[in-house]
């Protein structure tokens, strides 16, 4: 289930940066032509015109669903603008350009094949037809959807305002019996990275998009490969849009939404059989290529890694290298375009990694009064698998981690404070949502809200020892307290229920502090 959170964005105007001598600092602003639409100041050498597009559609077993995506691509773009429908066939069987794309087809939508006799994944499916485009413009697309009408011209504009510039559509809902937008949903566009090198969903009220989500945007075919394009040793799929974004935004480019531009998407529902994938990703190879993203990009940031075991960065393979394997590649890229370091990216989002409590200024241990046991998550360190969490009152264990916890998420009730409205589960996506289900069951978590407008998630260690929730409805100003035996039940706020205990600032916020101390944030 995809979770939107809507994001209140930083009225810092601290925001553009250049790289001095390895240091970042303010820039100026840059002579140039201004975006009407936003009053902001362009820079003239990043300015050009294009004029054409090539639209890449990476295609594994998508059988008629290729089809409807290149009719619709070819119906929603000037014959003037589309220089060519490239359509990467990533092993299908029977090919695509016997079943569903035959020469007359071809001809007439202006597709190219490029076919891959075996499945390659999507990564290297993207980046085969990205090398291949000849248009101004390089546009992909997922092999399922239907750009809607006019979601070009944004694009062009906006990537004619600055080469380095990637763009995102709002990503709607496919009604995949009519091949068009289903109306119910706003749609979405932006993620953020997480610590074990994951994303989530979020939504700001700003354009900029700090990650992408991967599978649908638009590049200068210049920034394409000024910036290597993918990771060509990454394989199968997930983990290429970490290593983009941050190619992106450290590297002097930016990535932004265009919201006028929709492009309706089919989401993998487990209940629809008619989206289920009909390839495979080989065991293991999201997980190493997300690694591969982060150890070329954490920086003085990757001991952070090891809190998360599933990751694992100091595991070797067989032949004594490194497990997600050689990396000098992006490192390449990285000196080459002189890049920034990771803290500039976290400053950059300050919104989201100190205000949405990714950089907390303590974590700690929450201890029942009455039992003398600490609330513990029950789950592993990083991505949720499911969305969703359980904690319950363990005997108090300093050395475990899933003991720790710490402010989250965007407080809008305080405008001199920005952290924190929630209670997240450190190392983790958890935030507390209230009582679980059934007796003794514990507390419930959810996927952590940064934005801080959930009411199920306002929940907080008040300074007089109560675990409160100022959430709306008739749980309002409510308070959860153990008994002697553990058991956690609503109850009137009587002080000193609670006492945080073992109070820290974690690895991260150290780090980061020592970064801004140096002058490189």
């Amino acid at each position: 289930i995809v979770q939107l959170w809507c994001l209140m964005t930083s009225s810092s105007s601290s925001d553009d940066y250049a790289v001095d001598e390895g240091l970042v600092a303010m820039a100026d602003e840059p002579a140039g032509p201004v975006d009407v639409a936003t009053g902001e100041v362009l820079n003239s050498d990043l300015t050009w015109s294009p004029t054409s597009f090539s639209v890449v559609l990476p295609c594994a077993g998508e059988g008629e669903y290729a089809l409807r995506t290149v009719q619709s691509v070819f119906e929603s773009l000037p014959l003037a603008q589309l220089k060519e429908i490239i359509v990467v066939d990533d092993g299908s069987s029977p090919p695509l350009s016997e079943a569903h794309l035959p020469p007359s087809l071809r001809e007439k939508f202006r597709v190219r094949i490029l076919r891959h006799e075996s499945t390659v994944g999507l990564i290297g499916a993207k980046k085969d037809g990205g090398d291949a485009a000849t248009g101004d413009i390089v546009v992909f697309f997922d092999c399922h959807v239907a750009p809607q009408p006019g979601w070009h011209q944004q694009f062009q504009r906006l990537i004619g305002e600055n080469y380095r510039r990637i763009v995102v559509p709002m990503i709607t809902d496919l009604d995949v019996d009519s091949w068009s937008e289903k109306s119910s949903w706003a749609g979405q566009a932006k993620c953020y990275l997480t610590w074990d090198a994951d994303f989530k969903w979020f939504e700001s009220e700003d354009n900029y998009v700090p990650i992408l989500s991967g599978g649908l945007l638009g590049m200068s075919k210049r920034w394409w490969n000024e910036t290597g394009g993918y990771d060509e040793h990454m394989s199968g799929w997930g983990g290429e849009n970490l290593d983009q974004s941050l190619r992106t935004w450290l590297c002097g480019g930016e990535i932004v939404n265009a919201k006028e531009a929709r492009v309706a998407h089919m989401w993998r529902v487990k209940s629809d059989p008619r989206t289920r994938a009909h390839y495979r990703v080989g065991m293991g190879a999201a997980q190493a290529n997300r690694l591969r993203a982060a150890m070329a990009w954490y920086g003085d940031f990757v001991p952070k890694l090891r809190d998360f075991p599933d990751m694992n960065p100091d595991r070797k393979a067989w032949g004594g290298g490194p497990w997600y394997g050689d990396i000098s590649n992006i490192l390449e890229v990285k000196h080459r375009l002189k890049c920034r370091t990771f803290e500039w990216f976290m400053h950059r989002f300050k919104h989201v990694y100190v205000d949405g409590g990714l950089l907390p200024s303590e974590t700690f241990a929450v201890k029942s009064a009455a039992s003398g046991l600490c609330l513990t998550f029950t789950g592993s360190a990083g991505t949720s698998k499911d969305g969703s969490g359980k904690a319950v009152l363990k005997k108090c264990d300093p050395t475990n981690d899933r003991q720790r916890w710490h402010g989250a998420n965007r407080d809008g009730s305080d405008p001199a404070k920005a952290c924190c409205s929630g209670l997240r589960a450190w190392n983790t996506d958890q935030c507390i949502t209230g009582l679980a289900d059934g007796w003794k069951a514990g507390l419930s978590t959810s996927v952590c809200d940064i934005a801080g407008l959930s009411p199920d998630q306002q929940w907080s260690i008040t300074e007089d020892g109560t675990l409160r929730t100022r959430g709306g409805g008739f749980m309002s100003n409510k308070c959860l307290e153990a008994d002697a035996t553990g058991v956690l039940r609503h109850h009137s706020c009587n002080p000193r229920a609670w006492e945080k205990i073992d109070a820290s600032k974690p690895l991260e916020t150290r780090l980061y502090d020592e970064a801004l101390k140096l002058g490189r944030g």
